[in-house]
């Protein structure tokens, strides 16, 4: 038997809620924020702006990109140094980090044994258990391990370059995916890049990681062009003149990230408020009036001798002033 009409309305009632408050949740959280898609140009001239000491050029390099590509996606990311270019003596570590789960550890040989011991073998379990699916089911067991196993990869990669030696500052940074270029003018350099940028209109997002006052002249010409610009580790002239301004600290502390969509929202604004913006044109030519039923002549030397004086001030209202007296 079906059940009673008044339990079946009494469920309704009951469901009611749910689904509406389900359904506005969705209706308010469809609009995701937009990610910029500016292209971003990150160019860095490594001898007069250095990260702080106490943390890893490879690190820097990485919360650097991520600030960066909070404007729009990075399109070009440079570092410019000289060849001779040695880091200062980083900081004295106290606690050693595992990558994958987030323990420190005051000695490195308490860490190496941890890794070995714990992530290693947790990494071998899931390669086994993909290679023994089969089919549909190790395609998904292959995705949502991915995330685990690149994160296991790129900790081991770091721990046994840490153990082979210190790195070159041009090896930490092509592994954070900077470009290095060597060169013994890293200022000159660096402002030939940004004005090839900036000629070929490759990038709507210039950043500039410098703080020499030589590279002023660069941020007028971007803002005529549309380009906006960021300058980071600079607490100089070059800050007040770029459009936005970070601090190292800002970058490491991820201020910087967080503060950029509500920069590049201002930016958009600005932007559509320039384009909505009413001008007014003064039109420069002479209004032609046209008598009609009269001659063509007329018309053409009356013009010529108005021209430069009041209408109320031409001669033939001299002559006929004159003939009525």
């Amino acid at each position: 038997m079906f059940p009673p009409l008044s339990n079946l309305r009494r469920r309704l009632i009951a469901i009611a809620p749910k689904f509406i408050a389900l359904r506005s949740v969705s209706t308010t959280t469809a609009p995701a924020a937009r990610k910029p898609t500016t292209a971003v140009a990150v160019l860095w001239d490594l001898a007069a702006s250095r990260p702080p000491s106490t943390l890893p050029l490879y690190d820097a390099a990485v919360r650097l990109h991520l600030a960066a590509t909070s404007f729009g996606r990075l399109h070009l990311s440079a570092a410019f140094l000289h060849p001779s270019h040695r880091l200062p003596a980083p900081a004295a570590v106290t606690t050693h980090l595992c990558r994958v789960c987030g323990r420190r550890f005051r000695e490195r040989d308490a860490l190496l044994r941890h890794f070995e011991s714990i992530h290693t073998r947790e990494n071998a379990k899931r390669l086994a258990r993909v290679d023994s699916a089969r089919g549909g089911r190790r395609v998904r067991l292959a995705a949502a391990l991915s995330l685990k196993l690149s994160k296991y990869e790129k900790a081991a990669r770091e721990l046994a370059a840490a153990a082979a030696g210190p790195a070159s500052p041009s090896d930490d940074l092509r592994r954070a995916g900077v470009r290095a270029e060597l060169t013994r003018t890293p200022a000159a350099s660096l402002r030939e890049r940004a004005q090839q940028v900036l000629d070929e209109g490759s990038a709507g997002c210039l950043v500039l990681v410098s703080a020499r006052e030589e590279l002023a002249s660069l941020l007028p010409v971007a803002r005529e062009r549309g380009v906006r610009s960021v300058v980071v580790g600079a607490e100089s002239g070059l800050a007040r003149l770029a459009d936005v301004g970070f601090s190292w600290a800002n970058v490491i502390a991820g201020k910087a990230r967080n503060a950029a969509p509500a920069v590049s929202e201002k930016w958009r604004d600005r932007d559509v408020l320039k384009r909505l913006e009413w001008r007014y044109e003064e039109d420069d030519d002479d209004e032609v009036v046209v008598f009609e039923g009269s001659d063509g002549d007329a018309v053409d030397e009356l013009a010529g001798r108005s021209k430069g004086r009041p209408w109320w001030k031409l001669d033939s209202d001299g002559e006929d002033s004159g003939v009525g007296g």
